[in-house]
């Protein structure tokens, strides 16, 4: 037996620094598929990379983890760096992971694909979701970089094209880390003013790094909420992102995405003078066409029975109007008649014509004495004539 005796954590601890001052160790690229993978809740992952013939404990703490651009999955083929260590406590070595990157695709490329699949499930991608461009809109936002070539092809062509369209610019970061940041604020600042009508949210051409801040989650999540329609346009023709299947509409580049969303002022003025020129043709012919219809039924013979009962009626409302004026004339005469023997009775009734034939009325107080019984001596009497009147006193009455 050896005359020096170690601790278990003296040897453990001895066999580290080993392998913390290996060369080869201390930075080393191992590939393997990754097994029983695990996030704990602390951020740090902890899996197993294995092959056909042996299996390595990993670890990856939450730094390394977080920059990660794909999510690692149970059996995914990788290529990871790091370094070898021992874990004193259990006295067993691991692999400290720093860096993964799927095997045979780049990372970015993987996390790109994972997060298509993703969203394409929670029906970012469906066509029942997008809206549609106004046609004539007054004002266009833009979210991309301030001093950039497609920021200057856009405000051209718009000019171009309609200058009554108003454009507001919303500079951002487009490339780099806080780019999708910022973009998300450019769509969020647009929906809460609601001062323009649709928004144009893009950058020029560049590798997948460049591009890979509109390949994140959250500007995903920004342009599917957005309530103003948004036209994506990143990169050149060749260059999808995920913003291109998210957003409303995909142009091609910058530019198109500018005549997209600015209609030509001359194919404007074009169209409605072929629409004047339409609408009026139309009525031209609809004129004509009813023109030679009303004469074909006033040549017909319906049209002609309607004349021949228009002017019958026309003819009995004159035989009715005369016989009415004769009946008129006839009632008129009747009463006329009636009217004279009425007066002849009335005159014949009348007191003045009885003294106009030499009769006399007597009064006394005003009330007409019809006998001798009516008076007495010493009333005072009134005799009317036809030519006037007398007062009397009766001094004597004599009755035969």
């Amino acid at each position: 037996m050896s005359a020096i005796i170690f601790t278990v954590k003296e040897i453990n601890n001895y066999i580290k620094t080993i392998f913390d001052h290996d060369v080869i160790l201390s930075n080393v690229s191992i590939k393997g598929e990754i097994s029983n993978y695990k996030l704990h809740s602390s951020g740090h992952a902890y899996f197993t990379l294995k092959d056909n013939d042996s299996k390595m404990k990993s670890v990856m703490f939450k730094g390394s983890a977080s920059k990660l651009k794909f999510i690692p999955e149970e059996g995914m083929a990788v290529v990871v760096q790091g370094y070898l260590s021992v874990y004193e406590r259990d006295g067993q070595y691991q692999l400290y992971v720093q860096d993964m990157i799927p095997e045979g695709v780049g990372a970015l490329y993987k996390a790109y694909e994972q997060l298509k699949i993703k969203l394409a499930a929670m029906g970012y991608f469906d066509e029942e979701n997008k809206k549609p461009l106004p046609y004539l809109p007054r004002t266009v936002g833009v979210v991309t970089s301030g001093t950039g070539a497609a920021v200057r092809d856009i405000i051209s062509i718009i000019r171009r094209r309609n200058p009554l369209v108003n454009i507001i610019l919303y500079p951002v970061q487009v490339q780099g880390e806080g780019a999708s940041k910022e973009i998300v604020q450019g769509i969020e600042f647009f929906n809460q003013t609601k001062n323009v009508d649709v928004i144009i949210v893009g950058r020029g051409g560049g590798s997948i790094e460049e591009l890979w801040a509109f390949n994140e989650e959250v500007t995903a999540h920004a342009i599917f909420n957005s309530e103003i329609p948004i036209v994506s346009a990143v990169g050149h023709e060749t260059d999808f992102t995920i913003a291109d299947f998210v957003s409303d509409i995909r142009a091609a580049t910058p530019s198109a995405a500018a005549e997209l969303v600015a209609p030509d002022k001359h194919a404007l003025v074009s169209r409605l003078n072929q629409s004047v020129y339409m609408l009026n043709n139309y009525m031209s012919k609809f004129m004509q066409e009813k023109r030679y219809k009303i004469e074909y039924i006033s040549k017909g013979n319906a049209f002609r029975q309607i004349e021949q009962k228009l002017h019958s009626l026309m003819q009995t409302v004159d035989t009715c109007n005369k016989s009415m004026n004769y009946s008129m004339l006839q009632i008129l005469n009747n009463n006329k008649i009636k009217l004279i023997t009425n007066i002849e009775k009335l005159d014949i009734l009348n007191p003045a014509a009885v003294l106009l034939r030499g009769y006399s009325s007597t009064s006394r107080a005003g009330k007409i004495i019809t006998s001798a019984k009516q008076i007495a001596i010493g009333d005072k009497i009134e005799v009317e004539f036809k030519d006037g009147s007398v007062s009397a006193e009766i001094n004597s009455i004599i009755i035969k």
